[in-house]
């Protein structure tokens, strides 16, 4: 029997990063049940209904993120024409929005997948899915007569540790060349996930949902997988996908010691997600000693009361510029974003958060990224679009597309679409200004190449341009 996992990305979509979840399930098939025949196809390397009917699977398992779920239905309709075989829905989507799991899919994996997929993968080998005891299965939704049913939700599993390490030999080569990276270094790129799960709820995050609470791999764990990559991969330099590293400060701590006593400090550097509110300068030794060189943070919003509302109070704007300052102290880049369009925003709200691009920017920080808040599945805000008629079960879901602001989702009535797009303009000049001009190495023909597709922004560019050099 064969098995595909697909990672659904539209060709001209394609990015750099690596379906590592696709990698755990397979890993964990082989580890536990000793399942062989498995391939990921993936749309960021190659044309995936082509390889699939090339590959011929007797089962295929589909991972898409919210922006991919039509896509992921299209792709869905088209393997069941052609080789009719039993279809597994996976990933963050169809887990926070279980209804929305099409006819063309027979099953729908919510939540965390290993031990799920293990168990449908057995049961599908000796039965079709409308005679496999599907209803014994935890976690997953699926399709009888006509209707959707639920089962149980499964335990998560714990330890961490109990899941193996990903074994990147089935991930493509092509993610292990050398890349330039946003400050014109070029690295030897790997990912990995050193715990699941976040202890906070911001409003507009889906992920926090999908992994429900936090559980965190041992430091001896994550240095075990950091050598993988390091001597098998040749990777000599590590995102850390966590929603937050630095959740533990011992842990943290006990990965950098570790990884210098294991004489793999100065073979690779990091770059990790953190939070204002837990940055000091102990958390930045630490940081410093583990060869971190990139922090990156949501720092959302320059209002207070917007800020207070998306992150429910557990952060300020002034510990915000607190850790841009304190990282740069320490000699740490900063990367964040930024969110335009919330509920109960204000065009003065915004405009404190155009000052707090400038503050960034005259004040160290490295990159910052500016996107349109639209509204996720299983969040607060996805409940808010749905009560204003905006988001549905059936829907265009390319226009949650949170660079897309012909269409702010959650911007509120009273303020017109012509404003909007003139803060994110003014936004994205700002941005652009201070952090990709002069700061970093971008080629000329990256400056021509956004004036060719974005001309409408050049004049305001040019202009903020040269009052910012002339004003330093």
């Amino acid at each position: 029997m064969k098995l595909a996992l697909v990672n659904t990305v539209r060709a001209n979509l394609r990015n750099s990063q690596s379906p590592l979840g696709l990698a755990y399930i397979a890993t964990y098939l082989r580890e536990f049940m000793g399942f062989n025949n498995i391939r990921i196809i993936d749309g960021n390397t190659e044309d995936i209904l082509p390889e699939i009917v090339k590959f011929r699977p007797d089962i295929a398992g589909i991972s898409s993120m919210t922006m991919a779920h039509g896509y992921a239905n299209e792709l869905a309709s088209e393997i069941k024409e052609r080789l009719g075989i039993p279809l597994i829905y996976g990933g963050v989507h169809i887990s926070t929005l279980p209804s929305s799991l099409s006819r063309s899919f027979d099953i729908g994996v919510i939540g965390e997948g290993e031990e799920t997929m293990l168990e449908l993968v057995r049961s599908l080998e000796e039965h079709e899915p409308e005679k496999a005891s599907l209803e014994k299965i935890k976690g997953i939704v699926y399709w009888k007569g006509g209707q959707l049913e639920y089962t149980e939700r499964r335990p998560l599993i714990e330890p961490l540790d109990r899941i193996p390490i990903p074994d990147r030999d089935f991930l493509s080569r092509d993610y292990f060349r050398p890349m330039t990276s946003f400050d014109g270094d070029t690295h030897i790129e790997g990912n990995i996930l050193t715990g699941r799960g976040c202890p906070y709820r911001c409003r507009f995050c889906s992920t926090s949902v999908f992994w429900d609470r936090v559980r965190l791999h041992s430091a001896q764990r994550v240095c075990d997988e950091i050598r993988t990559l390091v001597d098998g991969n040749g990777v000599d330099s590590i995102l850390i996908w966590d929603d937050l590293f630095t959740i533990s400060k011992k842990r943290t701590r006990d990965i950098a010691d570790i990884l210098k006593k294991e004489g793999i400090t100065d073979r690779v550097i990091f770059s990790a997600q953190a939070r204002a509110n837990l940055i000091n300068d102990d958390i930045c030794e630490i940081l410093n000693s583990m060869n971190v060189k990139s922090v990156g943070f949501g720092f959302e919003s320059g209002s207070q009361k917007v800020l207070d509302y998306l992150k429910c109070g557990s952060v300020t704007v002034e510990q915000n510029k607190n850790a841009i300052l304190t990282c740069k102290k320490h000699g740490l880049k900063v990367t964040g974003s930024l969110m335009f369009g919330n509920p109960g925003e204000t065009l003065d709200d915004m405009k404190e958060t155009l000052e707090l691009i400038d503050f960034m920017g005259q004040n160290g920080a490295d990159l910052i990224w500016t996107f349109v808040t639209k509204p996720l599945p299983g969040t607060e805000f996805w409940e808010i679009a749905k009560s204003r008629g905006k988001v549905s079960d059936d829907m265009d879901w390319t226009i949650l597309e949170q660079t897309d602001d012909a269409n702010p989702l959650m911007l509120d009535d009273s303020i017109s679409k012509q404003e909007f797009r003139k803060i994110m303009e003014d936004a994205r000049s700002r941005a652009f200004v201070y952090f990709r001009t002069g700061k970093f190495k971008y080629p000329l023909s990256f400056l021509i190449k956004h004036a060719i597709q974005r001309p409408d922004r050049v004049p305001r560019v040019l202009a903020k341009l040269v009052r910012t050099k002339l004003g330093g």
